[in-house]
Parts: C-alpha cells; sequence; structure tokens
C-alpha cells in the first residue's frame, strides 16, 4: 500500500509529499507527467522486473510531489542481499602472489554480505535510477539524498535494515553525488558505439574498418556459416523458454563478476510486456538453438540486453563475435544512432568499434564510523584489469589502456 510521507527539504520553503510503494502501476499517473525519454524507465519494464525479479532482489519506487499535487520526480529504489564471496568468481592464476591475493580478497569478502539499497537498476548499465523536472535538476543532489535518508527509515520501519546504500550509474557530465558523505568510485565502462550516418549498410561498416579488422569479420562471418538464424515471436520464447535459460545461464556462469541471478521466466515476460520495442534473435545448429541475444529499441539508440550461448561451440562457430556484428548490421538496417553494449568483455566489443564510457557509482555506509572504511574496502574488492582498447577504424590506433583511466 502506498505511503504518503511529508518531507522538508533544506532551501525549500514548503514541504514536498513523498510517496513510495512496491507496485509500479501506483506510478503510472506520475511516470506519464514526464516526456518519454527512455523505454528503460518504462513502466512495462519495470513491471517486467517486479514480476520476474532475479533472486534477491526486490524493486520498490518513490516519487515526489510538491505542495500542491504536482509531479516533480520519479524514483527507482531495489533492495538487493549481497555476499561479495558470491559474485566474485575463482579464476586460474599460475602465479603464487596472484593466488595469495586472490585468496586473501576471497577472505575479505566472505565478510562482506549484506542488504544494499540500490538506487538505480543492477539489470542495466546507465543512469536509470531516476527522472526528474528539469526545474529541479540543479537542486538534484540534495533532493536524492533527503529522499534516499526518508526510504531507508520506511524501510526500518518494515522490517528492513539497509546500512549500505549503492547509486548507480552515472557519465562523467553528471555525477550527482560528489559534494555529499557518498564515495564515488568506478568499474568496467559501458561500451557504447556511434553509427555513423553515412553507413547505409552492413557493407559501409565494413568499410571503414582497418583490412586486418575487415579480414577479421569476414573470417567469423564464415566459421559461423551453417548457422541458421531466426528472429522469435513471443509464442517461441514462451516455447524455448527453458533453453533460453539455460544458454544465459551458461553465460552468466562464465562471467567474471555476476551480481544477479534471473528469474527463468524474465525473458519471456520481458517480450510479452514490451512487445515490438524487444527483439529476440537466435541462432540454430542442427536443429537445436545454441545462442540468443535481446535488443531493446531506447528512441534511437539499441540496448545490448542479456544473451546466451552454448560455450561448447562459441569458439569454432564465432557465435559472440557473430552477435557483435549482426547487431551492429540491425543497428544500422533500423538507422539508429548508437548502440550500448553494456559493461564485460571491453577488450572484443571496443574491436568492434565500441567505446568505453567510465561509469560513475556512489556508495555510503549508513554508519559515520564504517562509512570511513569504505573506500579502503572498496578498493581492495575492486576488480583491476589492464585492456587493450582496440580502435578498428582507419584513423585509430590500437593502445593499452587500464580500466580506471578509459577515458583519458
Amino acid at each position: 500500500m502506498i505511503q504518503e510521507i511529508p518531507l522538508l527539504i533544506s532551501g525549500f520553503e514548503k514541504p514536498f509529499i513523498l510517496n513510495i510503494d512496491d507496485q509500479i502501476s501506483t506510478f503510472n499517473e506520475c511516470l506519464a507527467s514526464f516526456p518519454r525519454k527512455t523505454e528503460l524507465l518504462s513502466t512495462e519494464f519495470l513491471h517486467t522486473i517486479e514480476t520476474c525479479p532475479p533472486e534477491g532482489l526486490k524493486p520498490f519506487y518513490a516519487s515526489l510531489q510538491s505542495a500542491d499535487g504536482k509531479h516533480i520526480g520519479f524514483f527507482l529504489f531495489q533492495i538487493k542481499y549481497f555476499k561479495a564471496n558470491q559474485s566474485i568468481k575463482s579464476l586460474d592464476q599460475e602465479d603464487i602472489f596472484c593466488r595469495i591475493h586472490k585468496k586473501l580478497k576471497s577472505l575479505v569478502a566472505n565478510l562482506v554480505e549484506f542488504n544494499t539499497l540500490v538506487c538505480g537498476n543492477l539489470l542495466l548499465t546507465g543512469p536509470y535510477g531516476y527522472v526528474i523536472k528539469d526545474e529541479y535538476r540543479n537542486q538534484l543532489s540534495l533532493i536524492y539524498q533527503y529522499v534516499i535518508e526518508e526510504v531507508q527509515g520506511w524501510l526500518r520501519a518494515k522490517g528492513t535494515d539497509t546500512n549500505v546504500i549503492l547509486v548507480k550509474d552515472f557519465f562523467d557530465y553528471q555525477k550527482p553525488l560528489e559534494e555529499s558523505t557518498f564515495h564515488s568510485f568506478s568499474i568496467q565502462p559501458n561500451m557504447i558505439m556511434e553509427l555513423k550516418p553515412e553507413w547505409q549498410n552492413f557493407n559501409d561498416y565494413l568499410e571503414a574498418l582497418h583490412s586486418k579488422y575487415r579480414i577479421r569479420v569476414r573470417r567469423a562471418i564464415k566459421a559461423a556459416d551453417k548457422v541458421i538464424k531466426k528472429e522469435l515471436s513471443l509464442e517461441e520464447i514462451t516455447l524455448l523458454n527453458d533453453d533460453i535459460y539455460k544458454l544465459y545461464k551458461q553465460t552468466a556462469t562464465h562471467a567474471e563478476f555476476n551480481l544477479l541471478d534471473f528469474h527463468p521466466n524474465y525473458f519471456s515476460e520481458l517480450k510479452k510486456n514490451l512487445k515490438d520495442s524487444v527483439e529476440y534473435h537466435s541462432y540454430w545448429m542442427n536443429g537445436k538453438i545454441v545462442a540468443f541475444f535481446t535488443l531493446i529499441r531506447d528512441g534511437m539508440e539499441l540496448e545490448a540486453h542479456f544473451l546466451g550461448i552454448d560455450e561448447t561451440l562459441n569458439k569454432k562457430n564465432q557465435l559472440y563475435l557473430n552477435i557483435l556484428f549482426d547487431i551492429i548490421r540491425i543497428g544500422i538496417d533500423n538507422q539508429m544512432s548508437v548502440i550500448r553494449f553494456s559493461r564485460t568483455a571491453i577488450e572484443i566489443k571496443s574491436s568492434v568499434g565500441a567505446i568505453p564510457n567510465l561509469m560513475t557509482c556512489y556508495i555510503k555506509h549508513r554508519k559515520v564510523i564504517n562509512n570511513t572504511f569504505v573506500p579502503y574496502l572498496l578498493d581492495f574488492l575492486n576488480q583491476k584489469n589492464d585492456y587493450v582498447i582496440r580502435h578498428p577504424f582507419k584513423t585509430s590506433e590500437d593502445i593499452l589502456l587500464p580500466v580506471a583511466n578509459l577515458q583519458d
């Protein structure tokens, strides 16, 4: 049931009204009052997560109104039980010092478990945690902090303690909580590709590549010449639900850092709710589905959502590379402007033309003394790697950059 809470924010003469509920349908009118800017904050998408949430995740929502009832902002929250050692995958390391460091990291991670209040969406990479009216944007930092504090109090009253707050993800030009008691940190970047307006078809994209990358594309396509490709309808997705989920689990299991374990019915529910705004593309061999990928149409941009691959067939048939190329082909054919490839597989995504965009997150412990040690814990647990960032187009060169400096 929705709860209305008077909220007095420093610097504002009149109190606001904060509405909190765990049903997205409660906020239909609020979201409708904002110009639709992204499919990823639509009631249809959020209803999908609410209906089929990942294991250990509970979404809820808040809206802010002025004293006279005008909608000012909408905020997405998720509660996630987090245990670091379950999320960090064990990698084979030959060097004894690497193994010792990994073990120490694992021991510390075993101690790191808590309910986290997430401001944003753990299913996505990007700033999809709020929408606010333009005239209040300059006061976003202050408003956000007051809303978060009130939401924590509401949760405690309901018996849920969330001492840790995670606010995610922001591009460089945003960073709303820099002047606050939150600690900023960066994790793997969002790999984003701009589609040039002069590319009228996939061949135009190929012609823009260095010859060695163009040869690589053709070699990968040839490796998958026995693959049959098909876009799936809702009925087919529902019928193939178990196979799709198994493929997703194979890929998720191989990921180095995996926060979520999706609900088995998430993929069919997503298609049912988003309809033509989401596409499911499948790869088949010998009458069996061996890979799939999902694309969400977000205005003139494509969001590459989750995928799944039969890992035993991936290398020989270059399935993952073909997925990347097919996403680019679909983007060009539909005259999209941008493809958001999300995190992970940084090097291979850069090799097809995606550029790393570092994302800033914020974290805070509610207890002041514990909050003092958060930066040290982050530094210890942070997965730091160097990546060769490929520049496949004729006007660029390959360089080696640490993930923390990818945007420099």
